[in-house]
């Protein structure tokens, strides 16, 4: 299914009043509609401006380098531990830099899926298909790939061992095995999850369940958690909370007056990462009947009686249990780090299990020839693809400034973004720092609910993800 073909609204009814679903609205006749047309050449203008004028630049500060340095640069093996978003970039960033360089990707999947897109799938705006990616086809013409899974991290022989036992030497080793879905975390949401009043978005499989979930609930309690720790792309809990609220209110039979609709999390707000945002968005949601419950950690869920089990946490310390039931639940367990990394010695104490890096430069703390990109890096920053899109230059940089043994010149400051989709046609689109001060927001518009941010969304971000990430041009 082309994005562009996507419906603002599935349920094939809005939140929004009828003469506003109207004007959003194409009928299809003879051919397309003239603001069908005008849209589609937005789009494409759009989209030209960003992935050629974002490529030239990059491409053109990728070529900042002269031939003989990148002749010793062709002399060092580089290899890249995941090849998911952030592994690829690095490894096409390298590519456009030094042309002939060794590198290698360690990546055990065939198929690739575009994890932004998730939400959209348990939205009912995306097919599952849509998120698909044959690996190969996304890889540099001189990449080299290794299809296995890494087993574990010999960083003192500087050595990467797969779990079929090839050892993978290297001189500059690049660690971006993301984060995974603990389940060991909640008690029974494995049991949970082969119910059919559980799931959650987090994996393809689990995101189309979810919507057949969301399209069949017909009423009733509906429950939806934030998990503790670090959480891969944060906003996305809250998303398909707002989106599903959106999607009942939506179908006009009276479904939304039965939907009791309640959100809890371990923080102390919905958004806190943000303040600015969480100004607008706490109000906002609170206002469509969205009960918000702070400072509850999920523990448990009981399958026989349908009742999820949290502990929540006072002003003083103390805790209590509560027990809520449930007719429908989209619930999360924490995150970790794969095991090589988390039990491995790339790793210290109190950071979950991360990759150890200086969040500046991503350069490990203890072997400088290691470098860290995206969730698994244990940098402070939201576990975003907009925070690989900053991150993956500044790896690839210092890695060449290192092989030259120049002082590392590039640093990532933090910035992250996450496309807040607050209901069907609408965003709040956001970059932020470490500090969580609000980026570009004279181009975002970041506490505003708007259109085009949607759309930017839904037809674009899976473009430049696809044609000028993964293609280097960052």
């Amino acid at each position: 299914m082309n994005e562009e073909n996507n419906k603002t609204n599935p349920s094939g009814s809005g939140s929004n009043s009828n003469s506003e679903k109207n004007s959003n609205t194409d009928t299809p006749k003879e051919g397309i509609s003239r603001r069908k047309a005008l849209k589609y050449i937005g789009y494409g203008t759009g989209g030209l401006l960003l992935a050629g004028g974002g490529g030239f630049y990059g491409y053109r500060k990728s070529l900042e380098i002269s031939g003989a340095e990148a002749d010793r640069v062709r002399k060092v093996k580089f290899v890249i531990a995941g090849g998911s978003i952030g592994g690829l970039t690095v490894a096409a960033r390298l590519l456009r830099a030094v042309p002939g360089a060794d590198v290698t990707i360690i990546e055990p999947k065939s198929e690739h899926h575009y994890q932004p897109g998730y939400t959209l799938v348990g939205a009912g705006v995306y097919n599952p298909d849509d998120v698909k990616y044959e690996q190969e086809s996304l890889f540099h013409s001189g990449m080299k790939w290794v299809k296995d899974y890494v087993e574990a991290f010999e960083p003192d022989q500087n050595r990467v061992i797969t779990r079929s036992g090839d050892i993978i030497s290297y001189d500059y080793l690049v660690v971006g095995l993301g984060v995974e879905t603990n389940h060991d975390s909640v008690e029974n949401i494995r049991e949970a999850l082969e119910t059919d009043y559980v799931s959650n978005i987090y994996n393809l499989e689990k995101a189309a369940k979810y919507r057949r979930m969301a399209d069949t609930f017909e009423g009733g309690t509906a429950i939806f958690n934030y998990p503790t720790g670090y959480v891969k792309c944060g906003g996305a809990p809250q998303k398909i909370t707002w989106l599903s609220e959106d999607l009942w209110r939506g179908k006009g039979n009276g479904l939304r007056e039965r939907a009791d609709i309640n959100f809890f999390t371990p923080r102390h707000t919905v958004f806190p990462a943000v303040p600015k945002v969480d100004d607008i968005i706490v109000p906002l949601v609170e206002a469509r009947g969205i009960k918000n419950h702070y400072h509850h950690t999920l523990k448990a869920i009981d399958t026989s009686t349908r009742t999820a089990i949290f502990e929540q946490q006072s002003e003083n310390g103390d805790t209590r249990e509560v027990r809520q039931r449930y007719d429908f639940f989209h619930a999360m367990p924490n995150f970790r780090t794969p095991k090589p990394l988390r039990e491995g010695p790339l790793t210290r104490e109190g950071i979950g299990g991360q990759l150890s890096v200086d969040r500046h430069t991503l350069q490990h703390t203890q072997f400088p020839n290691i470098f860290g990109v995206g969730d698994n890096a244990a940098t402070g920053a939201a576990k975003t693809a907009a925070t690989i899109r900053k991150q993956a230059p500044v790896v690839a940089g210092n890695m060449i400034d290192a092989i030259l043994e120049r002082d590392l010149s590039n640093s990532y400051d933090g910035a992250s973004g996450c496309p807040l989709l607050t209901r069907y046609g609408r965003c709040i689109m956001t970059e932020f720092d470490f500090e969580g001060n609000l980026q570009q927001e004279w181009l975002f518009q970041s506490t505003r609910e708007t259109r085009f941010w949607w759309d930017f969304k839904v037809h674009a971000l899976k473009r430049l993800y696809r044609h000028v990430m993964i293609n280097g041009y960052v």
